[in-house]
């Protein structure tokens, strides 16, 4: 009868069977392939120092949006404000104009019963007054126009003071042009200097147009103390 050695069934019993090996193969390739694809193909790993960076990025956001979205709420609330402050005024241009309408109807019935240029005509000179003050020499002219005229007319009150120095000699100063935009009536007040010496005796008031100078109204006066 047959019986196998002591020797042979050691040896026999110490080696790894085929299947294990097979199977452990298997094990260490799949993780492997696994380890490959996700180092070539899958996300990539962010290291602790990129980590950090991308955290403070997203903080840094979040403040930036916070900031901007107190600005929003500011600049509402002013727009808000304004809004309050646009009504309120419009109402008191409301109440300002009710209540300057009686004056108007007053000023108007005040231009109409103002007389006219001795002279005549559509626009003249209604009233002026000259007078002498310390070297200088302060006017009030009011100009009229008559009613339904158009568009105002633009144009230049020019005044020419004639007068004497202490030697006797007699000359004529021209002041400087006033503009002139004449609606229906307008004042024109001032103060002009005068020559050193010189005694205003006399002003000649002359309305001109602005573009062709040419004379619409004229007016002389008396320079009083």
């Amino acid at each position: 009868m047959f019986k196998p050695s002591v020797y042979e069934t050691s040896k026999r019993r110490g080696r790894m069977p085929r299947w294990l090996v097979l199977l452990l193969l298997g094990v260490v390739l799949g993780a492997g392939g696994l380890l490959f694809l996700q180092t070539s193909y899958g996300p990539q790993r962010l290291t602790v120092l990129e980590s950090q960076q991308l955290t403070n990025e997203v903080n840094s956001g979040n403040i930036e949006r916070q900031r901007l979205q107190v600005q929003l709420e500011e600049s509402q609330r002013t727009v808000e404000t304004l809004k309050t402050e646009n009504e309120k005024l419009a109402v008191t241009a409301a109440q300002a104009e009710k209540s300057v309408a009686p004056l108007k109807e007053e000023l108007a019935l005040f231009a109409d019963a103002m007389p006219e240029d001795p002279r005549g005509g559509p626009l003249g000179v209604s009233a002026a007054t000259f007078r002498r003050d310390a070297g200088q020499l302060r006017y009030h002219v009011l100009l009229l126009r008559n009613a339904g005229q158009g568009a105002p007319f633009k144009g230049q009150l020019a005044m020419a003071i004639e007068g004497r120095y202490p030697n006797g000699r007699t000359a004529t100063v021209e002041l400087d042009p006033v503009a002139v935009n004449l609606d229906r009536y307008e004042h024109l007040a001032g103060v002009a200097p005068l020559p050193e010496g010189f005694s205003a005796r006399r002003a000649t008031v002359r309305v001109l147009d602005a573009q062709t100078q040419r004379q619409h109204a004229m007016r002389i006066l008396i320079v009083r103390d």
